[in-house]
């Protein structure tokens, strides 16, 4: 099992399946997940069995691609999300044959288009980076590639 914090998932991805290419657990809850996202993530975890994504944000079609290209999945939680509906028939039509599947809570607010969710999203994380940094308390401006140096 990996999990992910606030990463920039289109990035990191590739490089977990390099290093980690038998994962079949994710969890990165939290994240904003657009068509970049979701493509990564089905282009280099296609076999993953178990996916937490819960209390992120979606495009609706980064959704669609990986419930259509993670075709191996018994678990995934996408629990109290935003952009889309718990009860969107397509989604739940998608996910039918996913044994444990958990989309409840899930909302679309109308006022809030996952473009700017995801640009909101940037804002904290720029915002949190500067306060860290200024503060010695984190680097957050790291290689990915210290990540897998001892793997």
């Amino acid at each position: 099992m990996l999990r992910l914090g606030k990463f920039y998932l289109k990035v990191i991805l590739p490089q977990i399946s390099l290093h980690c290419n038998n994962l079949i657990w994710l969890s990165a809850p939290y994240n904003y997940f657009g068509k970049d996202e979701a493509s990564a993530l089905v282009a280099s975890l296609p076999r993953l069995k178990y996916l937490d994504l819960h209390r992120g944000g979606f495009e609706k079609e980064a959704l669609v691609m990986i419930l259509l290209g993670c075709k191996q999945l018994v678990h995934l939680d996408i629990r109290k999300c935003l952009c889309f509906c718990d009860d969107d028939a397509e989604i739940l039509e998608l996910a039918s044959h996913i044994p444990a599947f958990m989309c409840e809570g899930s909302m679309v607010i109308p006022e809030m288009e996952p473009s700017s969710w995801h640009d909101r999203m940037l804002d904290h994380e720029l915002f949190c980076d500067k306060i860290n940094h200024d503060d010695c308390v984190y680097d957050l401006n790291f290689d990915f590639e210290d990540l897998f140096e001892d793997l």
